[in-house]
């Protein structure tokens, strides 16, 4: 009777394995092919004229926000 139990866990265990990694195959293929996408894609503004990329400093505008400023708290 254990003989029968181990061998059933045993390849219940190799089933489970096998129907895990499948599934976790074709999120992991999912995962790499979104990732090489990322990468290729560039911004239009990044271009110039020529479609080259632009390796200038990069200006950006960070508008102030309430949270950002601190506090003047008024002393008496």
């Amino acid at each position: 009777m254990l003989t029968a139990l181990v061998v059933l866990v045993t390849i219940g265990a190799f089933i489970l394995g096998i129907a895990i990694s499948w599934l976790a195959k074709g999120y992991v293929e999912d995962y790499i092919e979104n990732a090489a996408y990322a990468k290729s894609v560039t911004h239009p503004e990044m271009l110039d004229e020529n479609g080259n990329i632009i390796h200038d400093e990069l200006i950006y505008i960070r508008p102030e926000s309430p949270w950002d400023s601190e506090w003047d708290e008024d002393e008496d």
